[in-house]
């Protein structure tokens, strides 16, 4: 037996998939990519992603691994799958990696973007969301400086979420403005389900002056979601990088 463990870096468009996890009747990435394995390689294979993207959001790093029985090269292997998935999904590096590692528990910190539309345009539609409003962007930025650090992210979380804790570590969350295009660069430890988009609807909030930056902490204390904003669109989020102790 040749039980080799390999490590995918994968893109995907997720306009057209229902997140990541495997959905009965559902086309979902993991389901994709699994499926292609088992045309290839004659055999089930399982795979592990480092985050579980929800429906509607977009991947330029995610990162999965999965055991293999083969001798076949690793260039061989990238082709193969990528001779096979739809062009939604493409496989942009594949490594091996030691038996142990874990893409989902061996990550160390995530990064995503989210990306506004200031200006409503026709080729932007999939990978933004298009805001009307006026916004301020510098009581924005404000704002979200307040998330920096370890906080309890109760109110920023799907309500009645299954985790063991709310606790997480943000690095970093700066917005920049490039052209009609507003996007958030939020680094941290761990997300909850739905945390950013629902940071980016809260800061939506703030932009157009119904909350000021201060107001965050509050919304932080409460650990309550019906204190923060809405929940952005799924289309605006891409899972940029996941990071590893070993880069």
């Amino acid at each position: 037996m040749n039980m080799r463990n390999i490590k995918l870096i994968l893109e995907y468009d997720g306009t057209d998939f229902c997140g990541w996890q495997l959905q009965p009747s559902e086309r979902t990435v993991q389901g994709e990519l699994e499926r292609a394995l088992s045309t290839i390689f004659k055999q089930e294979i399982r795979t592990i992603a480092a985050g579980r993207t929800d429906s509607g959001v977009h991947a330029r790093g995610q990162v999965a691994n999965f055991p293999l029985d083969t001798s076949m090269p690793l260039a061989q292997i990238r082709a193969a799958l990528n001779g096979t998935l739809a062009k939604d999904m493409r496989i942009m590096d594949i490594a091996e990696v030691d038996p142990a590692f874990n893409a989902r528990f061996d990550a160390i910190k995530r990064e995503y973007c989210y990306r506004i539309a200031r200006k409503e345009k026709a080729l932007e539609r999939h990978y933004t969301w298009y805001v009307g409003y006026h916004l301020d962007v510098e009581k924005i930025r404000s704002a979200s400086t307040r998330l920096v650090g370890i906080h309890d992210f109760r109110s920023f979380c799907r309500a009645n979420a299954n985790v063991n804790h709310y606790r997480c570590t943000v690095e970093i969350a700066d917005w920049t403005e490039t052209g009609h295009i507003l996007s958030l660069r939020i680094i941290a430890n761990r997300f909850l389900h739905s945390m950013v988009r629902t940071i980016v609807g809260t800061m939506i909030e703030v932009g157009r002056g119904k909350w000021s930056p201060e107001f965050i902490q509050e919304i932080l204390d409460a650990q309550n979601r019906h204190f923060a904003g809405p929940t952005a669109p799924a289309r605006g989020l891409c899972l940029e990088r996941v990071y590893y102790n070993d880069g």
